[in-house]
């Protein structure tokens, strides 16, 4: 792991700040390597201090890298706070997010501070994933891969969506998730037009289309696929929008270039859907960065203002979705390379791969 701290403090100091306070866990996970601890410490010129509670005090000192662990009492917390910060001569704090109390009840005990929040210094980090990231997020791909195959022999008429998704979850966990990245999303039926369909006891009928969305965690990094599969062989109506799903999705991803327009990269996305007469039935954007959480800069979606760039992580998601009668959502998680992009889940997505 690099001492990814060391690139925060040229960060910090190029914004003018004496101190950064660090408090989401995946960003103290990202900058320290463990998954205890409250509040990273950040002063160019100390050593960076991570606070941690009893209840995290052992797994961040067996884990943590490139700080100093130490215990703090919650009655004492905010006084040390205080010390450390008034002890680096530290006015200008910008922190990635605090509760409006908190500050508050800091700012009494150094009144003379001025606290910034202050997110983008972190995400122009951690949306540029690195080797050993890169590594990670590739198995963790896998994974979903794995548990897509397991799931895709447990698929028959009559068996619940409840079914299904134990399938996919046992699998992916034996192959070494650590959990699910996300809640499951297995909607068959109607229910496939709702893009958050969590899972149901409802059973498979003919001709329902099937949307399985899982994703697995493995070393604290996720991965996002979505296939959608068929129960018997698609009508006309069910094809052409199987179809129009797929060109779409195929046609984004030969746009995820570096220096690629994240909007045009949806704009792209979108008209393939619009032309076949869709468009008001794609209600979500192309697809989100992913990394540390499912959910991360940057947006490929209308309201981006950001490019591709290398080691840019996201999603390639479009989907079109009917009310009462079914959707169809096709995604995989792509990284964004020298050479083009490149699949790090890679489950068929054919039609006629989908059918059962």
């Amino acid at each position: 792991m690099p001492n990814r701290i060391n690139i925060l403090v040229d960060k910090i100091v190029e914004q003018q700040l004496d101190a950064f306070i660090v408090s989401r866990s995946p960003n103290i996970r990202y900058f320290t390597n463990s998954i205890g601890g409250s509040y990273l410490v950040v002063v160019p010129g100390e050593n960076p201090l991570l606070l941690v509670s009893a209840l995290d005090e052992n797994v961040a000192r067996d884990q943590a890298r490139f700080c100093i662990v130490e215990n703090f009492t919650p009655s004492g917390l905010l006084n040390r706070l205080a010390e450390i910060l008034r002890g680096g001569h530290c006015r200008n704090i910008g922190f990635d997010d605090l509760s409006l109390q908190f500050l508050e009840r800091l700012g009494k005990r150094i009144p003379e501070a001025v606290f910034t929040q202050n997110q983008e210094i972190i995400w122009g980090q951690r949306k540029v994933k690195d080797v050993a990231e890169i590594r990670i997020m590739t198995e963790a791909g896998r994974l979903t891969d794995l548990a897509l195959e397991a799931l895709r022999e447990e698929l028959s008429v009559g068996v619940t969506e409840h079914q299904i998704a134990a399938k996919a979850s046992f699998a992916m966990m034996r192959g070494g998730a650590e959990a699910h990245a996300f809640e499951f999303t297995v909607g068959s039926g109607p229910r496939s037009a709702y893009p958050h369909a969590s899972v149901s006891d409802r059973k498979i009928a003919r001709g329902d289309f099937v949307v399985v969305d899982i994703g697995a965690l493995y070393k604290g990094y996720c991965s996002d696929i979505t296939r959608t599969f068929v129960a018997g062989k698609p009508d006309a109506t069910k094809t052409r929008i199987y179809e129009t799903v797929h060109r779409s999705h195929d046609a984004a991803y030969d746009e995820m270039k570096i220096g690629a327009s994240c909007k045009e990269v949806d704009t792209v996305s979108r008209r393939i859907i619009e032309e076949a007469g869709y468009g008001a039935q794609y209600i979500h954007s192309l697809g989100h960065g992913v990394g540390l959480e499912i959910h991360e800069p940057p947006s490929v979606s209308q309201r981006s203002t950001e490019m591709l760039e290398a080691g840019n992580v996201v999603s390639d998601e479009p989907g079109i979705y009917i009310h009462g009668d079914g959707g169809v959502r096709i995604e995989d998680t792509v990284l964004i390379t020298v050479r083009g992009p490149r699949r790090l889940t890679d489950f068929p997505r054919g039609l006629m791969d989908s059918v059962f």
